[in-house]
């Protein structure tokens, strides 16, 4: 009996020090902390963490969710299932101001309800750690799997930025190209050759697919993006997902390390 205790004991130990290895996927959490206004409710019990949970009532119409500070305003798709979503806090510390919307025809929508709120985030970038609505994946994603392992042992950020992007954007043999992102091959052909990750062209309103731009390879600037941001943040490198306006727009990344932007 002895015997087989300590055999247990020592694979529990063995068990922990795997599980050390890698880094915690951080994932949002509801609390106990809400504000209501009519249909729109607003889970606020981690707004320190950088985000908030959104959901609005059920309903069979689609709904719209205004959101603005300062200077930014962000408009995004709101299931109609009643259920929450995670929206961050991407603009700092400040006033924000939650608008819903119902859709009345194809291209119209009618205000419904508004919600203010005041945040003071001791960290503002704690929000580029979190999954959310456009940056959506869970610890069992795939994508995040692989990025736990390609970054097993290392603790540097910038030596994880590293690690992912050579292992999910660049083949073997510009591993050892010194530039962080962009390496420099000799010719056209040779860029075209060394590229694992191919362009296809999407729906400009659709959300960055994760999970098919990870399995196949393929996807638009904002897939790409939204790939190489959903594996920063797994393992503790803030990244922020960048796009500009209009049509077809074009997505990037920014991961923040060392109160530098990258």
């Amino acid at each position: 009996m002895k015997k087989s205790a300590a055999v247990l004991l020592i694979m529990m130990a063995f068990t922990a020090v795997i599980i050390s290895c890698f880094a915690e996927v951080l994932m949002p959490q509801r609390g106990n902390k809400t504000k209501k206004s009519g249909s729109l409710t607003i889970d606020c019990s981690n707004c320190s963490e950088g985000y908030v949970m959104v959901k609005a009532k059920p309903t069979k119409n689609k709904l719209r969710l205004r959101v603005v500070h300062d200077k930014m305003d962000i408009h995004y798709d709101l299931n109609s299932d009643g259920e929450y979503e995670v929206i961050p806090l991407q603009d700092g510390n400040g006033k924000y101001v939650f608008t819903l919307y119902i859709q009345v025809k194809s291209i119209e929508y009618e205000k419904l309800n508004t919600i203010s709120m005041t945040v003071n985030m001791p960290d503002p970038d704690r929000c580029f750690l979190y999954p959310n609505q456009y940056i959506n994946y869970t610890p069992d994603t795939p994508a995040v799997i692989r990025a736990q392992e390609v970054c097993e042992g290392l603790t540097d950020p910038v030596a994880k930025a590293h690690a992912i992007y050579r292992d999910i954007f660049v083949e073997e043999a510009l591993e050892d190209a010194e530039d962080l992102g962009h390496p420099q091959p000799q010719t056209e052909t040779t860029f075209v050759e060394a590229v694992k990750f191919k362009y296809r062209q999407i729906d400009p309103y659709q959300y960055p697919n994760i999970d098919k731009a990870f399995e196949t390879r393929t996807g638009s600037c904002k897939d790409q993006s939204g790939l190489y941001v959903a594996m920063l943040r797994s393992v503790g490198v803030p990244a922020m997902y960048a796009v500009t306006d209009g049509e077809p727009g074009h997505a990037w990344v920014v991961f923040i390390i060392y109160c530098k932007k990258y």
